[in-house]
């Protein structure tokens, strides 16, 4: 079940473990989009609450422990379709940086929808600094084969960011993803081919209010690459835009 999370909780989280970081967003965007499909074409919630730290020395790499969500709690006509809500659980761990500047992670996350059953998934990263740029890649692998709707599906993106400081407070990044992704045997992937499933243009901001607090803004267009992958029907939402703050405690 969505629950929304605090301040408060994440304080109190913080202080049982003397070890750990905590870091709470909390973000409105125009719309929810997975991996190109929307899944809620209206106004939405999305909080998140992460963990990290935990005491773990730097030379043995970084753990975290997070919580993500999202809802539509604006739309009052809003059918069963609009009113889908998500909670993302989710572990990570990224190892030691054996290579300078280049960054590998391991990503456990079980999905809980409103409208079907719960999907896990194992994903595999890395990220590579290049000067101003960013550069990254993963592959993500859905586990649970009692979920026949995404079983065995396969997904891979690749990023390239690159980022500006205006100033001490004001970042600012412009960037693009692009996806491929293995229907695998799932009902959901009846019909439709492997393949490359889209892409994202996007540019974002952060301007830091102090030590804890800053906000953030981004607008991405949201491109489909090839109908037999992704469904004209699944694909609804091209832009979508989203405002948000986050605090570190």
């Amino acid at each position: 079940m969505k629950k929304y999370i605090t301040a408060i909780v994440i304080a109190g989280l913080a202080a049982g473990s003397a070890f750990a970081e905590a870091n709470l967003t909390m973000d409105i965007a125009t719309a929810h989009v997975f991996r190109g499909t929307t899944v809620v074409d209206s106004l939405v919630v999305q909080p998140n609450l992460e963990l990290s730290g935990f005491g773990i020395s730097e030379e043995y790499g970084s753990l975290a422990l997070g919580a993500w969500g999202s809802t539509a709690p604006f739309d009052d006509s809003a059918t069963s379709y609009d009113s889908v809500y998500e909670t993302d659980w989710y572990l990570a761990y990224t190892l030691p940086q054996f290579v300078e500047k280049l960054d590998l992670y391991a990503k456990y996350t079980q999905y809980q929808y409103s409208f079907a059953l719960d999907e896990k998934e194992l994903g595999f990263g890395a990220g590579y600094e290049l000067g101003d740029f960013m550069l990254g890649a993963s592959a993500n692998f859905m586990i649970d084969d009692r979920n026949f709707a995404t079983e065995d599906q396969v997904y891979f993106d690749f990023t390239a960011d690159y980022g500006l400081d205006l100033s001490e407070e004001v970042e600012v990044v412009v960037g693009g993803l692009l996806s491929y992704m293995i229907q695998g045997d799932g009902w959901d992937a009846a019909g439709r081919d492997n393949g490359f499933n889209h892409y994202e243009l996007y540019v974002a901001a952060d301007y830091a209010l102090g030590e804890m607090w800053s906000i953030d803004g981004s607008l991405a267009y949201i491109g489909q690459l090839d109908s037999d992958v992704l469904p004209n029907s699944a694909h609804d939402v091209g832009l979508l835009a989203q405002i948000g703050f986050s605090c570190e405690l």
